[in-house]
């Protein structure tokens, strides 16, 4: 951990809410793009790293300074995010079966995260354990080692996660047409 987050915790378990705000700063962002990514929606991402900060806040004096700020923080929004897609899931149930027993259910389009159409699809293919691994792996630049301990799994585990999510990325992006390493020209750039 950091100096500056270490005195900004000893600041905020002395009674400086005001400190608290130097590490949603530092981390926001990057939670924000990591829960995107596992959840699929902006809007959920957003209220769900609200939550992560509310919850870290009222608990920072249960964190070990021994442990790093940062996965401790990931670890929370990883637990909230599949909890949100847990509640998703059974909610989603309950329409479906309101629909069939002939109640009027309540359809909303899903809100997805603004990509391309060639990844919208892959990345439905892929789990949201999947997901966070390929997120940490290639957003966050973590080590196997760091995103086991986050997790709670061994680092053969992340591992088989890369690898599957790899596989599935590929074939769906294949079926589609996309050739990596290929570059697609515009009409402009034709001579």
């Amino acid at each position: 951990m950091s100096m500056d987050e270490n005195s900004w915790i000893e600041r905020v378990l002395q009674g400086d809410a005001a400190a608290f705000e130097n590490l949603v700063c530092r981390y926001q962002a990057r939670l924000v793009a990591f829960l995107w990514n596992l959840l699929g929606s902006g809007e959920d991402a957003r209220d769900a790293a609200q939550d992560v900060f509310i919850h870290a806040y009222s608990r920072l004096g249960r964190f070990d300074r021994s442990r790093s700020f940062r996965n401790w923080l990931f670890t929370i929004a990883y637990n909230r995010g599949i909890d949100l897609l847990r509640r998703k899931r059974l909610f989603h149930r309950y329409g479906q079966r309101q629909a069939r027993g002939g109640a009027a259910a309540v359809h909303a389009a899903p809100e997805g995260i603004e990509e391309s159409a060639i990844w919208q699809p892959a990345l439905r293919k892929v789990t949201p354990q999947e997901r966070s691994v390929l997120t940490l792996k290639y957003n966050e630049d973590w080590g196997t080692e760091e995103i086991a301990a986050m997790l709670g799994c061994a680092p053969a585990t992340v591992r088989v996660h890369l690898l599957n999510a790899r596989r599935k990325l590929k074939k769906e992006l294949a079926a589609s047409g996309f050739v990596p390493g290929v570059k697609t020209v515009s009409a402009e750039e034709i001579p």
